[in-house]
């Protein structure tokens, strides 16, 4: 039995939201099952993957064009994650050819606190026409999927995004001593959020990892308890995790955050606000923390403070959490997703 080539539309050796998925992506699948094609460019990172690669060189305007050419005409059926950034033209050779593609919505598609997709691809008829090409659509969440059924025909069912477990170094959590913040240093993030608790928590440290425009005006207001690590590598990640006890964002327009389940892998629990339906996965003070408003994020962190056993238990659990995402378990949809393509269904 052959196997099946899958063109995953994403730069694996850049760090990225979709580009790490579509790295997992590749290490994930059946080899025995499955050939992977997928994208590198001239300036990530110099490694070796578990893929068939073409290296996008300058100008890489030019050349990435011609590393989704590749990608087409030499696989089976393609996953296109990056919406905007992929060609219509690649959409168009794909009915051409009759070959199946398809695609994750991550983000909202109409919500006005944050560039949602139709903003993004300049009006609603021409997100339409984009993701009329597809094949299959898929929601990551069922939040998302409710969110976009009126907009775009997505699939009832999610497809989930998974987090590699074994990155991370577990722990549980004992004490509240430690928040930390991973993710862009942007508007969006309100960021200015977790620097006013940090003046409320004097006595816990706070700590930021990521970087982005905000950075300067928010190092000027932060407290002396805050501090900016700006990005890091995955082991200095995992460094600041096992000095953390709780993870707060403070966002209030989301997908699925990665570092929910990177987080929880090390035994750190979150908190977050309930408005981009994460009681969908998280079960509130069983393995996290799902808040209203600012006041309940203080009533939070007032009752892990004083209440040890809370923590601990949460802490536990965010690790089964983190588990039953783990992309061991969660690639056997994406393999049935790409089998049933590849047959027509």
């Amino acid at each position: 039995m052959s196997k099946i080539k899958v063109f995953l539309g994403g730069y694996i050796n850049y760090t990225n939201a979709q580009n790490l998925n579509c790295r997992a992506v590749a290490e994930y699948l059946d080899k025995d099952k499955f050939e992977v094609l997928a994208l590198t460019t001239h300036f990530g990172r110099s490694e070796s993957f578990e893929a068939n690669t073409f290296k996008c060189l300058k100008p890489f305007s030019f050349s990435k064009h011609l590393g989704f050419l590749w990608g087409m005409l030499n696989s089976d059926v393609a996953y296109f994650p990056k919406h905007v950034d992929t060609p219509l033209w690649v959409l168009k050779l794909a009915k051409l050819l009759k070959k199946p593609v398809f695609t994750t919505i991550e983000g909202n598609v109409t919500d006005l606190s944050k560039p949602n997709l139709i903003a993004l691809f300049g009006s609603e008829n021409n997100m339409k026409n984009h993701f009329s090409y597809f094949k299959q659509v898929f929601g990551i969440t069922r939040f998302l999927i409710q969110e976009t059924q009126s907009v775009i025909s997505i699939n009832n069912t999610p497809l989930l995004l998974g987090v590699n477990v074994h990155q991370f170094n577990s722990k549980i959590a004992k004490n509240l001593r430690s928040i930390v913040f991973v993710g862009g240093l942007i508007k969006r993030k309100r960021i200015d959020e977790f620097l006013l608790l940090a003046k409320f928590y004097p006595q816990i440290n706070f700590n930021i990892i990521g970087n982005g425009p905000e950075k300067d005006n928010l190092e000027k207001r932060a407290s002396s308890n805050v501090v900016f690590h700006g990005e890091l590598s995955q082991d200095k990640i995992d460094a600041i995790f096992q000095q953390s006890d709780i993870m707060f964002l403070p966002s209030k327009s989301e997908g699925f955050p990665k570092v929910i389940l990177e987080a929880a892998s090390a035994g750190i629990p979150s908190v977050v606000y309930n408005s981009y339906g994460a009681s969908k996965w998280m079960k509130h003070r069983i393995n996290g923390f799902i808040a209203n408003d600012f006041n309940e994020v203080k009533s939070i962190i007032n009752e892990l403070l004083n209440d040890s056993v809370s923590l601990q238990k949460s802490s536990e659990n965010a690790v089964k959490l983190a588990k039953r995402f783990d992309w061991k378990n969660i690639i056997i949809d994406w393999e049935k997703v790409i089998v049933n393509l590849h047959n027509g269904q």
